[in-house]
């Protein structure tokens, strides 16, 4: 009898249903990433078209794949989870807004003079970068799915690797 009931209990449990592996902090995460990195995308694209160096060029390319890679990789987790693209207007307020940078400024990187273009793209890019960051390392504090925590994870170790290139390019004599 003791045998049966143990059975019994192991069947229910199989049937109830699973706990959702994610949170609202992962959906958020990934909401508030996917057009961060179109804004990256997009400014790497610039680069790409007008930085005067080649480094610069090379490391917009590789920004540009990255991103593109990875903004696949959480349209597609949302998809997955049946969760919209974009949060609720105002739905991110409480955590300081989204931390995109002003639409404005990548409309005037592509108006600057070409001798100024390759440091107002890497100043520009840097705080960008810095705003992946900090979105990274929330996600890692407070969500619950370890593959969108594991994102998390490699974005903000890149970005900070692509911050130094870029203070390290900043710093260096060109021409």
């Amino acid at each position: 009898m003791k045998r049966l009931a143990i059975v019994l209990a192991l069947v229910a449990g199989c049937s109830a249903p699973a706990e959702p592996a994610f949170n609202a902090a992962d959906v958020m995460f990934l909401q508030m990433m996917i057009p961060h990195h179109e804004q990256g995308i997009r400014m790497a694209e610039i680069a790409e078209e007008r930085a005067a160096r080649p480094e610069v060029k090379a490391l917009a390319s590789a920004i540009r794949a990255t991103q593109s890679d990875e903004a696949k990789t959480m349209t597609t987790r949302l998809t997955r989870w049946e969760q919209p693209m974009e949060a609720p207007p105002g739905s991110h307020d409480a955590h300081g807004g989204l931390h995109e940078t002003r639409p404005s400024d990548i409309l005037s990187l592509e108006r600057v003079p070409g001798d100024q273009f390759d440091t107002s793209f890497l100043n520009l890019l840097t705080g960008h970068q810095h705003n992946a960051v900090d979105m990274a390392r929330t996600e890692v504090k407070t969500g619950l799915d370890a593959s969108t925590k594991d994102l998390a994870k490699r974005i903000e170790e890149s970005r900070n690797a692509q911050i130094q290139e870029m203070l390290r390019l900043l710093a260096a004599p060109q021409g």
